[in-house]
């Protein structure tokens, strides 16, 4: 009597087992979490030279890639910050580092790009350049696209936060608010945040952990425990199949 019902069963929990394995989360934002950003040397708009964990020292960094040639979503995200970032900057204990991708830019772009935010003057925004720029944007994992008609590059709206150690605390990726940029200035203020927890030995029973080394995700022990109702199900199933079929 069990034969109507073993098919339909098995079809429901191949599907339940399909579904679990797909996931639409962008992981792009959790790689490189960790990672030391890539000491470059700077070259400030106001003349200054300096590194970015020398910078990062003297305040932590909200690090924004921008270009200054950009008809995209550089300046709808300088300007969102500047509002975002109004009344934070004064008083948050951090800077934030403006720093070209683009190798065309010069001092002088980064100066008119300050003045036309209206943010020369103001000491906790760093306008500058860097040169070892490719290797910023690898290891943050920013990989912004040339695209020759256009004469533009294509690439992502991007902010990276990085504590006083210089290591990489939380990235975001595309157009965010207040709430977000919150919690990014207190990961690179060392504060806690509900959103995520650093990787320590007694996770144990977490779906996913996350690897420093390699910057990469891995199945934890949590899966098993979500998986488990599913596989003795199944199990279950062959084994009422495997006993009617001998009774026949």
């Amino acid at each position: 009597m069990f034969k109507r019902y073993i098919l339909p069963i098995l079809i429901f929990v191949c599907c339940n087992l399909s579904v679990s394995g797909q996931s639409s989360f962008d992981w792009r934002e959790e790689k490189n979490i960790y990672d030391q950003i890539y000491n470059a040397q700077l070259n400030l708009s106001n003349g200054e030279r300096t590194t970015i964990h020398e910078l990062a020292a003297k305040k932590p960094l909200l690090v924004t890639l921008i270009f200054t040639r950009c008809t995209g979503v550089c300046n709808p995200l300088l300007n969102g910050l500047k509002q975002n970032l109004r009344d934070k900057t004064k008083s948050g204990g951090f800077s934030v580092l403006v720093l070209s991708f683009d190798p065309r830019d010069s001092l002088k772009d980064m100066q008119q790009l300050s003045r036309a935010f209206d943010l020369n003057d103001d000491p906790d925004w760093k306008f500058a350049l860097a040169d070892s720029i490719g290797k910023v944007n690898t290891s943050v994992g920013f990989y912004p696209v040339w695209d020759e008609a256009r004469e533009q590059f294509d690439h992502d709206a991007f902010i990276v936060g990085v504590n006083s150690q210089g290591y990489i605390t939380k990235k975001l990726i595309g157009m965010r608010g207040l709430e977000e940029l919150d919690l990014m200035i207190k990961s690179i203020k060392n504060e806690f945040s509900p959103t995520y927890r650093l990787p320590t030995e007694s996770n144990l029973f977490s779906c996913f952990n996350y690897d420093p080394k390699t910057g990469k995700n891995k199945p934890g022990t949590g899966l098993l425990f979500i998986a488990m109702p599913i596989v003795l199900s199944a199990l279950l199933i062959i084994g009422i199949r495997f006993k009617v079929r001998k009774s026949n």
